[in-house]
């Protein structure tokens, strides 16, 4: 044992072995636990881990109010366990399955990540707030933001989405107390025509006016539409015709399934327009009596017309035509001071052929129909003056045998008359001016006649159109100062 202690390499190894005994003994810290220096397990704290609601039924209730909404979470594991786990990893749950409407306390869990455990949660309870839901129904309102281009109006919002002008709301019964309007907006500031969206969003505004955003609605949104247009009115529908009929046919009446249309135009052009007479039937497709569709035809100033086409009830029957004998000639525009007689025919009166349908025929009385010479603006002197004539509707002349419209007319100065062994007073009728003028029998022009006597032939629709509502004959315009049927009537009374 001497021998080996007094060996130089055995002492090195002694002197090594006493210094690495006194350095530890110099570091090593007695306070320090063995344990702590070898673990490496460790812990964390997540300060607000967001508790997540859970098995609410959304059908029935609604959660309006939780707190607290955040809890702290103690959490020990391994160390890389928590360095490689997130904070979202740590999920704290309320469980509502269970749960009534009404405020309650309820208890919290937590969902770790794998190989950590909880160590710690505060608060381990919540307090939730929970509401009933309820669902109404509620008509939909369209409003509209700003003013359409000028000279245009604005017409009635429109829901065109079928069956949807009423919407399902679904919100807490507290808030369903404070709903005001339910409604779609639509933007028509400077817009030139009709505004369309097809995806409207449906809003719901509470008492104030205000948006409520937690509103559920059925359907989101609608199909909506504005109309922005120009002026419009409605007027009488006044029929024209074009072309003929066949020859076997005339017209009983032409009646349109309704009586007024909408035109629209500038507000200048609506002022002066009283009637639509766009509305022209082509009497060369009337076949039968019938229902017909007419598309109204443009008309000058009129943007548009609604409806677009129009239905007219169209009667016809066997075409006839009747002679109507001694009808007098009126005069009609003589200047003051001077006085008017019919020359030629010196009888003052004419008989006049007339062809239409026969129950219409059979309607026409002398009184409805004026013969007229117009003479305004003609000097003292002899003149050929063209006829105008006022015929019923839908009754037309016909002319035979080189028959002339036209009538001598004698006009005299009044004064020039009187100084000459005068001073009656001339009427202005055509006929011989007595105190008892001679006239034609009414029983005669009441007789119908045609080619042969008491017999009844053919309407000849190419050699006369029909006449309209204004009076037109044979592509003639009517007069615009002829007279009308009363003043007619009472000349005519007059010469009886």
């Amino acid at each position: 044992m001497d021998k080996w202690l007094s060996h130089p390499t055995a002492l090195k190894i002694i002197s090594v072995i006493l210094g690495l005994l006194l350095f530890i003994v110099v570091h090593i810290d007695p306070q320090t636990s063995p344990q702590t220096v070898t673990s490496n397990v460790d812990t964390k704290v997540i300060e607000a881990a967001t508790i997540v609601p859970m098995g609410l039924d959304e059908k029935k209730y609604v959660l309006t109010a939780m707190e607290p909404t955040v809890a702290r979470i103690v959490v020990e594991g391994r160390i890389t366990n928590l360095l490689t786990a997130t904070n979202a990893d740590y999920i704290v749950n309320v469980d509502l399955t269970h749960v009534r409407a009404g405020i309650q306390e309820l208890p919290l869990t937590v969902k770790m990540p794998r190989g950590i455990k909880e160590v710690e949660l505060s608060p381990r309870k919540v307090t939730v707030q929970i509401e009933e839901i309820v669902s109404k129904s509620f008509d939909v309102q369209v409003i509209t933001e700003g003013k359409p281009a000028a000279g245009y109006v604005l017409g009635t919002p429109e829901v065109l989405t079928e069956n949807s002008d009423v919407v399902q709301v679904t919100l807490p019964k507290d808030d369903m107390l404070k709903v005001g309007a339910v409604a779609v907006t639509m933007n028509v500031e400077g817009q030139d025509k009709t505004v369309t969206n097809k995806k409207a969003k449906i809003v719901v505004y509470d008492t104030e006016g205000q948006e409520i955003t937690n509103a559920k609605v059925e359907p989101a949104t609608l199909h909506v539409e504005t109309k922005i247009t120009l002026p419009f009115k409605q007027v009488p529908i006044q029929i024209r015709y074009s072309g003929s009929l066949p020859q076997n046919l005339g017209l009983v009446s032409v009646k349109p399934a309704q009586d007024d249309i909408t035109i629209y135009a500038h507000q200048n052009v609506l002022d002066k327009v009283d009637v639509y007479d766009g509305v022209v039937l082509d009497l060369t497709k009337v076949k039968e009596s019938g229902a017909y569709k007419v598309k109204p035809s443009p008309v000058e100033g009129i943007h548009s017309v609604s409806p677009g086409e129009i239905e007219l009830e169209v009667v016809v029957e066997n075409a006839a035509t009747r002679v109507l004998k001694n009808i007098p000639i009126l005069i009609d525009g003589i200047a003051q001071g001077l006085t008017a007689q019919v020359m030629n025919p010196v009888t003052g009166t004419m008989d006049l052929e007339i062809s239409g349908a026969q129950s219409v025929l059979n309607r026409v009385k002398l009184t409805d129909i004026a013969i007229v010479a117009p003479v305004t603006g003609l000097a003292v002197g002899t003149h050929t003056v063209s006829l105008e004539l006022d015929l019923p509707p839908l009754v037309q002349t016909v002319l035979t045998n080189g028959q002339s419209l036209s009538v001598t007319v004698e006009i005299k100065d009044d004064s020039t008359s009187t100084e000459q062994g005068g001073g009656g007073e001339e009427l202005e009728v055509g006929g011989t001016p007595t105190e008892t003028p001679t006239t034609g029998t009414e029983e005669g022009g009441q007789t119908g006649t045609g080619t042969d006597d008491g017999t009844s032939r053919g309407n000849d629709t190419e050699s006369s159109p029909p006449a309209n509502e204004s009076g037109s004959v044979n592509g003639s315009p009517a007069r615009k100062d002829s007279l009308t049927i009363d003043e007619v009537t009472n000349k005519w009374y007059a010469i009886l």
